[in-house]
């Protein structure tokens, strides 16, 4: 994806999920739901499942963009966006067109969550960018204390930012092994790098009319960390 000069280069896939209460009216209107967001010239193609419409940029498959309708939840997702702010944009106006449908009425959210896998590729070798990782979060007590050489490091740490929970997992990548954990295709993904997959999610005093300024909100902190860890480590 295109970044600015002073952008870490970051491979994105980004989702979001929308949960509320389960809404037994839904199943008898998927057909409806799904003409109206083709209509309205969102998505060109959807599939109605047994509890849930699927949306498309490309018959049958998500090449860019998707995103889902059920009886309990919806979300959007977007594959290597063009620029940082497209995820957040399209799956906000996409939400803000489902509110304005006349066929079912949303319940009230429960829990708002927005999910990114990130890659940042980068001229170092494996085992300089896991060495860095195993300075930046261990001390030499910790690495008396597990003994032996590190090889790999697996990251995963629980936060609490902005009131929203968070939750990051990650790790140093080998060369091409990066695109095993993403659907879409990159020459990038044939560096080393780091692998990042950062959760924010709430369940605290949400309304339908506050998803998209939550969404913008999660997503710029999670660009922010990742720059955070790229300069941090030094890749």
């Amino acid at each position: 994806m295109p970044q600015r000069d002073k952008e870490k280069i970051m491979l994105a896939e980004h989702i979001l999920e929308v949960r509320h209460e389960a809404l037994g009216a839904f199943l008898d209107a998927r057909g409806r739901i799904g003409d109206y967001i083709r209509q309205k010239r969102f998505f060109p193609h959807w599939k109605i499942d047994t509890q849930v419409v699927n949306f498309f940029d490309e018959s049958g498959k998500v090449k860019t963009q998707g995103a889902f309708v059920g009886y309990r939840s919806a979300g959007y997702t977007v594959l290597n966006p063009p620029s940082r702010n497209f995820f957040k944009d399209r799956a906000s106006a996409f939400w803000r067109l489902l509110l304005k449908n006349d066929i079912y009425k949303l319940p009230q959210p429960t829990r708002f969550g927005t999910r990114t896998l990130l890659f940042i590729p980068s001229s170092l070798s494996f085992d300089d960018i896991n060495k860095a990782m195993y300075d930046g979060f261990f001390t030499d007590k910790a690495r008396t204390i597990f003994g032996g050489k590190e090889t790999d490091l697996q990251l995963t740490i629980e936060l609490k930012e902005s009131g929203y929970d968070v939750r990051v997992t990650g790790g140093p990548m080998h060369k091409d092994e990066a695109g095993k954990h993403f659907q879409f295709e990159c020459d990038e993904f044939r560096k080393c790098g780091l692998f990042l997959n950062i959760d924010y999610y709430t369940t605290a005093d949400l309304t339908l009319d506050a998803i998209p300024r939550l969404l913008q909100q999660a997503v710029d902190l999670m660009w922010a960390k990742g720059e955070r860890f790229a300069a941090g480590l030094g890749i």
